[in-house]
């Protein structure tokens, strides 16, 4: 009789669930009627992606019990713990994602983003709890600039392969 083993946890499916969530977006964006999902599935999706980078190119881990993945490099550093390490919602993602962002990988990840976030911006900055927010208050500047900046993110992605 063998002993019981634990089951391997399956791989991430953090670059698919991005790709679906920006569709998503974009299938509601067409004709504008509902800003406020758009936005917060365009927020979502450039997550989801920035995830599959940290994870796939950058040494990141998803091996806690929460399944939030986090970065070893970043834990290492002073001051720093596991919460803060972890990469939650938008935009500290897309933070990780710049300061994480090294090498060969880095670099064409970098060429194709921008360095200054489109999800933390001054006077709109982009949060998982705007999906309890009325849409008619976001913009469609805003909204456009999160739909650019997640297929930024998939096409950054899909050049660092």
């Amino acid at each position: 009789m063998t002993a019981p083993t634990t089951p391997t946890r399956p791989r991430h499916t953090f670059l698919k669930a991005g790709h679906d969530l920006y569709k998503a977006a974009l299938q509601l964006s067409n004709g504008g009627a509902l800003p406020g999902p758009t936005d917060h599935l365009a927020g979502l999706a450039a997550e989801c992606v920035a995830k599959a980078m940290l994870i796939d190119f950058f040494g990141s881990l998803q091996d806690a019990p929460d399944a939030k993945p986090y970065s070893p490099a970043l834990l290492g550093k002073p001051g720093m713990n596991k919460f803060k390490a972890s990469h939650g919602h938008m935009p500290g993602a897309w933070d990780h994602l710049i300061l994480l962002a090294h090498g060969r990988r880095g670099a064409e990840i970098l060429k194709h983003i921008p360095r200054q976030n489109p999800f933390k911006t001054q006077s709109d900055e982009w949060s998982e709890g705007h999906r309890y927010r009325d849409g008619a208050t976001l913009t469609s500047q805003r909204i456009t600039r999160h739909l650019a900046a997640a297929l930024c993110l998939i096409t950054a992605y899909n050049h660092a392969k």
